[in-house]
């Protein structure tokens, strides 16, 4: 860019020349006040000079100034005014018998400088700044007097000075008119970066909307639409296991969310869709020719204009955003703005579609478990009738007035009754666990004298003489469901005397705080380290092939533990000291729980 086309040197020059005109017409006005005085000769010498100037100053200022200095005529147009006002103060010069003012002559090249105009003119006007001088100092002292050169040559050292000044702020204002451009240019810059914020803020405002896909999805397009002042907006997401692009419904229509029918696009038939899909470039459609008649969802829109940006997440690229209808064409600006707003849009629906795939799957997850558990319950009620009329008649048939004779038979017959309590606990044990995951349970609390409660719950249980029970002074109550504790009790008995290895089972009780603890301990051989986190899993053994001999299908310490949190407790697993395995439970001695709520397994 050069001097004469910068607008902030035009501004400065403009200003400069100004000053000089009212300048020139004060010194005209003075030179004619000064020619009133002279001879009626001189007069009329000195009015036919003074007419000329006033003519050419009337030109000068009617000068376009500002369109002519954006062209190198305008430095030597100056030139000529200042060479004119140098033949216009040499004619006063030498119409006087003083010594010639040398400030005079040197205001002119200063005006010059002033201006900033360009070396070549500048030189001019030096040159016949010292021409001018040098023939009134001649008329005066004599042209080669001792006082004249001197005289002359400090003229000279003067005027050079003031070309330096001269260059001086030429490049000074080059320097400020770089140094402008440079603000103007990052002022621009963060305009736009201004305009940007503002767009991703608006989206950043639909990102807020709700949760789900379809309260988002129109908002936030239809706020990247506005951004370009389109009409229409939608958004076409890529399915990767049928290669194709599905239009997500609904879209964005003036203002208003339009519920859309389905829509899908394959890769290989010809669109703008699939082409920015493909290429990852964004492209647009200002005219609607014979060459997009195939394109299926232009036609759907039927908008006159339509613009189509990738939504692009890192590398990888999962939809195209589309909007179209705007009343102008579509310009690379547009497309600059659209991409810049489609980066966090992309985010916010990749995000969005993967929540809605889970929610939807948890939904079927959840459905799928509610009908499990129905099944469960429902078979397990269906099992229990015909179950109990054969536990009745196995019964019935170990009376002595009605059992067999024949050992054989005497054992088939202990045989069949031992398996089908087995069974009715395995049926009762699969009812507990689908009400505990169905939170389902009901607990209703009770206050119980813990000792006596235990001592008779032994009775029931065989082997029940190898079972010690020591009961806390301090914790000899309890306030919590009957039946859930004493299924609690009886299946970590069963446990240990289960996997005990023959050895006594201790039931120890201590009261803490507000809760009390119940420790089942036997002396076995104890639970593998690499058990540890698994034991109260569902259908967990640590032996599985031993399972014949000692049955149980892995669910007792699973249901113990459901069974404790919905009495409010806890139950954990500690190795007992000299090998064999603890399990204590710890409940809350005064109840948390109301009577028909039930807390669903962690």
């Amino acid at each position: 860019m050069t001097v004469q086309d910068d607008r902030l040197t035009i501004e400065y020059r403009i200003r400069a020349i100004h000053t000089g005109l009212i300048v020139s017409w004060l010194a005209l006005l003075t030179l004619g006040l000064w020619a009133l005085g002279l001879t009626t000769d001189d007069q009329s010498n000195i009015l036919l000079a003074f007419g000329a100037f006033v003519l050419a100053l009337i030109l000068l200022t009617l000068v376009p100034w500002r369109r002519t200095l954006e062209s190198r005529i305008a430095d030597w147009l100056i030139a000529i005014w200042c060479v004119a006002a140098l033949l216009a103060q040499l004619a006063i010069e030498l119409r006087v018998s003083h010594t010639p003012t040398a400030i005079g002559f040197l205001m002119v090249p200063f005006f010059a400088a002033a201006t900033a105009i360009a070396v070549q003119p500048a030189l001019v006007v030096g040159i016949a700044s010292i021409v001018c001088y040098w023939i009134a100092l001649g008329e005066t002292t004599g042209y080669l007097t001792e006082a004249s050169s001197t005289a002359l040559l400090a003229f000279v050292a003067a005027t050079v000075f003031v070309m330096l000044i001269s260059v001086r702020i030429r490049s000074q204002i080059q320097e400020s008119s770089t140094r402008y451009e440079e603000l103007a240019s990052r002022e621009s810059e963060l305009v736009d970066q201004e305009r940007e914020l503002a767009r991703l803020y608006d989206v950043s405002l639909a990102i807020g909307a709700g949760t789900k896909l379809n309260d988002v999805l129109p908002e936030l397009v239809g706020r990247v639409a506005d951004s370009v002042g389109a009409r229409i907006g939608l958004a076409m997401l890529y399915e990767p296991t049928n290669e194709t692009l599905g239009l997500m419904s609904p879209i964005w229509v003036s203002g208003h969310t339009v519920p859309a029918d389905d829509l899908v696009l394959t890769l290989d038939e010809p669109g703008l869709t699939q082409r920015v899909f493909m290429s990852g470039d964004a492209a647009t459609i200002n005219v609607f020719d014979d060459d997009h008649a195939s394109d299926r969802l232009a036609a759907e829109l039927q908008a006159e204009r339509v613009a189509a940006v990738a939504l692009r997440i890192e590398d990888r690229i999962i939809g195209v955003l589309l909007v179209g209808d705007k009343k102008t064409d579509f310009t690379d600006d547009d497309l600059h703005t659209l991409e810049a707003v489609a980066a966090p849009a992309a985010l916010v629906l990749d995000q969005l579609t993967r929540y809605e795939q889970v929610r939807m799957s948890g939904e079927r997850m959840a459905e799928l478990a509610q009908m499990k558990t129905d099944f469960v319950s429902v078979v397990s009620h269906e099992l229990r009738t015909p179950l109990t009329s054969i536990i009745g008649a196995l019964s019935t048939l170990k009376r002595p007035e009605l059992l067999p004779d024949d050992p054989r038979a005497q054992q088939l017959i202990d045989m069949a009754d031992k398996q089908s309590h087995r069974l009715r606990t395995l049926i009762e044990d699969l009812l507990v666990m689908s009400r505990l995951e169905a939170a389902s349970l009901p607990v209703r609390p009770a206050d119980i004298e813990i000792g006596s409660f235990i001592s008779e719950l032994l009775q029931s249980l065989p082997d029940a003489e190898r079972v010690h029970v020591t009961i806390d002074p301090v914790a000899r109550r309890l306030t919590t469901d009957p039946d859930l504790f004493a299924r609690v009790i009886t299946n970590l008995v069963e446990n240990a005397l289960k996997y005990g290895g023959g050895s006594d089972i201790e039931i120890r009780t201590a009261g803490l705080r507000d809760e009390v603890r119940i420790s089942v301990i036997d002396h076995g051989p104890g639970i593998p380290y690499e058990k540890h986190d698994l034991i109260f899993e569902r259908f967990t053994q640590l032996q599985p092939h031993a399972t014949r001999s000692t049955g149980g299908a892995g669910l007792g310490l699973s249901i113990v533990k459901g069974l404790a949190e919905a009495m409010g407790g806890r139950v954990w697993f500690e190795p007992t000291v000299g090998g064999g395995a603890t399990f204590t439970v710890a409940l809350p001695s005064h109840g948390v729980v109301s009577e028909t709520s039930a807390v669903r397994r962690s």
